[in-house]
């Protein structure tokens, strides 16, 4: 990371990093939002950093507010605009954290919620290279004519939805891992019963779990 990255790192008490993990956070949030989740998993992830920026974007909704993109509109036509406009920061993202942690991108996995799962899903698999894994809480697939064509790599994906959300309806979540199993994804899912938009205890086991496989802990 450079001395202009805005946001969150967790670093390992005494081990050398091995891999890391990054915090897509949703729409109107900002770093604090998901970091906390790196102090829940460290203890079983003792050689990952968990990094947690700051979306690139200001939200209306207060000082401490970020975004992916804008959502004042949610037609296909915006979203896609916004998912494009967004792709070259998280790209820059996940350079920087190559650069700063000696890591390939298969030793990084992603943890997006809400509008960061949109952008994991929307771009991880455009990259030529895979990375470890993506935890996609909350969020959609969003898919324009080129995605399928545009896809150049596959990786282990976790869909996580609270079947109570209002924000942004659970069938998002299962329209997403029909097709991204369709495509020859290695994807699982959950729906949980009595959640809104949000992570349950339920939720971070769900996520340590995965991590602790792909990284092999």
């Amino acid at each position: 990371m450079n001395e202009n990255f805005n946001g969150q790192i967790l670093l390992p008490e005494e081990n050398k990093v091995k891999n890391a993990i990054v915090f897509l956070h949703g729409y109107g949030a900002n770093s604090e939002d998901l970091i906390n989740i790196g102090l829940e998993w460290k203890q079983d992830l003792p050689s990952t950093a968990f990094i947690s920026p700051n979306a690139p974007f200001k939200c209306e909704w207060g000082e401490n507010a970020y975004q992916w993109f804008d959502l004042t509109s949610i037609s296909p036509e915006k979203i896609g605009e916004g998912l494009k406009k967004a792709g070259p920061h998280l790209i820059k993202l996940i350079e920087d954290v190559k650069k700063k942690f000696y890591l390939a991108e298969s030793q990084i996995a992603f943890f997006g919620f809400s509008q960061g799962a949109m952008m994991g899903l929307y771009h991880l698999c455009k990259r030529k290279q895979s990375c470890a894994g993506l935890l996609a809480y909350s969020g959609l697939l969003f898919e324009d004519k080129e995605f399928e064509n545009e896809v150049s790599s596959k990786f282990p994906i976790r869909i996580f939805h609270g079947k109570d959300d209002e924000v942004i309806h659970y069938e998002n979540s299962l329209n997403s891992y029909n097709k991204l199993k369709k495509m020859g994804f290695s994807v699982d899912h959950h729906i949980q019963d009595n959640l809104g938009h949000g992570i349950d205890k339920f939720g971070l086991k769900f996520g340590n779990d995965f991590l602790k496989k792909i990284f092999k802990v």
